[in-house]
């Protein structure tokens, strides 16, 4: 049988003989360019236009709320 481990983002996995020991940190500098490349990506995909097929979906949701909010008493 086995017993499944919590995990604690910080420490990672907690084990049975490291309960006591001091969490590992990240280096300063590798959280540096982690945090860099993370919003270089971010700022990519903010920037990538919308498909028109997500656009005329998005509008159809828009005029199905407005008609059912009419709709209703």
């Amino acid at each position: 049988m086995t017993t499944s481990k919590s995990v604690d983002p910080a420490q990672g996995a907690v084990t049975g003989s490291n309960e006591n020991a001091e969490p590992a940190g990240v280096d300063p500098a590798i959280q540096g360019a982690l945090g860099r490349k993370l919003r270089e990506s971010y700022d990519q995909v903010v920037k990538e236009t919308v498909p028109d097929k997500f656009l005329q979906l998005l509008d159809q949701l828009k005029q199905s709320e407005a008609s059912g909010k009419t709709g209703k008493s």
